[in-house]
């Protein structure tokens, strides 16, 4: 009898292991039928201007997308090619930037403007397959999408072919279940772009293109969920372009960083650049923010709710040897 029952337990291991292989080898690659986003693109030289400030300077898209080598050019403010091929090394796996240079081949060339549309705002890949959810730009307004499309259309194409994600079987796990579907907007987008020194403007700059709490805010390191209070800062910034090193971003609300800073005071911080040299906080491009963004900036982060948390020095190095 033990030995039936030994027996019927082992079976029904098997049986439950088995279906959840096939569960979430059947679920690597669902795609979707997403709508295309309803937009009139144009290429005039204002919306390709507007463009190039979102990517290049509100959301500096080189910190990821630009070309590895040129790490260090990128830190002191040039336009380095957005070529990819950065390596992220993280729990469910080794992910890799992609090129986003209109190569025709290996880069977003041979996508029409409406397919690089839907994989900003809804997240979904020209083969219609759901993207990974790092780039959390799904609240750029209409104005602004057509911005960036342009602006990356206009870009000198760059061949430099990019490896594919390689998932561990974490990896898989979470793209099969927690990442299975595609990451839409939360709520719906505006039409035109908020401007001047307001809190509209700050909550949008924030929230939805410079995306400050993707680094000052904890988050669990295997799903990307953020785990922590909204910008009360994080202790798991690892730095793959300084190995070993992890960067502590600071809490940003009234407890923390904004605490003892008057406008000016945070506008003058912002101006200054970069004070901790390889700080991953894009210093270089957020000097050239206009001066309007950084008041609005300040004025909604005043309105978040405050917290005390101090996430401690700027950085830790792990032990050598």
């Amino acid at each position: 009898m033990i030995r039936r029952l030994l027996l019927g337990f082992v079976v029904l291991v098997a049986v439950v292991f088995a279906a959840a292989a096939f569960y979430v080898g059947s679920r690597q690659n669902l795609k979707f039928d997403t709508p295309y986003p309803h937009l009139a693109f144009n290429s005039d030289s204002a919306t390709v201007a507007r463009g190039r400030y979102i990517v290049r300077v509100v959301a500096p898209c080189a910190a990821c997308h630009g070309d590895p080598s040129q790490y260090q050019a990128y830190q002191a403010g040039e336009d380095t090619p957005l070529s990819g091929g950065h390596k992220f090394p993280i729990p469910p796996g080794n992910f890799y930037v992609r090129n986003i240079t209109p190569d025709v081949e290996t880069g977003a060339g041979g996508f029409g403007d409406l397919a690089i549309a839907r994989a900003l705002r809804y997240g979904v890949g020209h083969d219609g397959r759901a993207l990974l959810p790092f780039m959390e730009m799904q609240g750029l307004s209409d104005e602004d999408l057509v911005a960036v499309v342009a602006y990356l259309k206009s870009q000198q194409p760059v061949h430099n072919p990019v490896p594919d994600h390689e998932y561990n079987l974490l990896g898989k796990i979470v793209k099969a279940t927690v990442l299975a579907n595609p990451v839409g907007p939360r709520v719906t987008p505006p039409a035109v772009t908020p401007h001047g020194p307001t809190v509209e403007n700050g909550k949008y700059i924030v929230e939805s293109v410079a995306l400050c709490g993707a680094c000052h805010t904890q988050r669990d390191m295997a799903t990307g969920a953020f785990t922590g209070q909204m910008y009360a800062g994080s202790n798991r910034f690892e730095d793959e372009m300084m190995l070993g090193r992890t960067w502590h971003p600071p809490n940003i609300t009234s407890g923390g960083r904004l605490a003892n800073l008057t406008e000016d005071q945070f506008i003058a911080r912002f101006r200054a650049g970069r004070a901790i040299p390889g700080s991953p906080m894009p210093w270089q491009a957020f000097q050239k923010l206009d001066e309007d963004d950084l008041r609005a900036i300040y004025r909604f982060l005043k309105t978040v709710p405050t917290s005390t948390l101090d996430q401690g020095p700027p950085f830790v190095d792990k032990p050598k040897g």
